[in-house]
């Protein structure tokens, strides 16, 4: 399912998105790394995911995180051949937000 990044301007799915974050982050046992996410641009998101990425590196979590976020080991070596020109860090965050938006946006499509 590809996901619309512009979904995030919804304020209803921003606040979901918000909370399906602090989740992943809360149950990986990661919560003081979590992203501030005071804006829904993008760009602002992904500076923030970023961070918290070079951080997460530095404490040995960020495999937890991302096996609970669901991104698999195949899915980040694509983006990372795609987006050769972008450090690892950065294409891992944006793959976080897209995918934290996915689970949020499938939960909404379903629960109606």
């Amino acid at each position: 399912m590809d996901i619309d990044i512009r979904d995030l301007e919804k304020p209803s799915l921003f606040d979901k998105f918000k909370v399906q974050t602090y989740k992943d982050y809360e149950l990986s046992g990661v919560l003081e790394y979590l992203p501030m996410m005071k804006s829904h641009h993008f760009q602002n998101l992904k500076h923030e995911f970023h961070q918290s990425v070079l951080k997460l590196e530095l404490s040995h979590a960020l495999k937890n995180l991302l096996y609970r976020i669901d991104l698999t080991e195949s899915q980040i070596k694509k983006a990372c051949a795609k987006s050769s020109e972008m450090p690892l860090q950065e294409v891992l965050a944006e793959l976080m937000i897209k995918r934290i938006l996915q689970k949020v946006v499938l939960k909404e499509l379903y629960s109606n």
